[in-house]
């Protein structure tokens, strides 16, 4: 899927496909925003100029950003899982009663 994010260091909005935490011009840190893909494209150039603008200013970029994704939780959430699955055994992958 393709996100949006923005670099705080390069002042510059990125559409990157994933969850990517590094800016690919200035290796800074990236904040990803709320606002969905399917929008920002459909934008006209005053709109993205205008979130951009929003970027910039600290406060407005606490508002724009999404929360981060719990990759634990869903990991830990997994783990749980599989181990709730009948005669399973750790060593295999597939766990089939005969």
């Amino acid at each position: 899927m393709m996100y949006i994010h923005y670099c705080r260091h390069c002042q510059h909005i990125h559409i990157l496909n994933g969850h990517k935490l590094y800016c690919p011009r200035c290796c800074g840190h990236l904040t990803e925003l709320k606002t969905p893909y399917i929008k920002y494209v459909n934008m006209d150039r005053d709109a993205r100029k205008a979130l951009c603008a929003r970027c910039k200013d600290p406060e407005q970029l606490l508002l724009l950003t999404a929360s981060p994704k719990k990759t634990y939780d869903y990991a830990k959430w997994l783990q749980l899982s599989m181990s709730n699955v009948e005669n399973y055994h750790p060593g295999n992958y597939t766990a089939y009663s005969h």
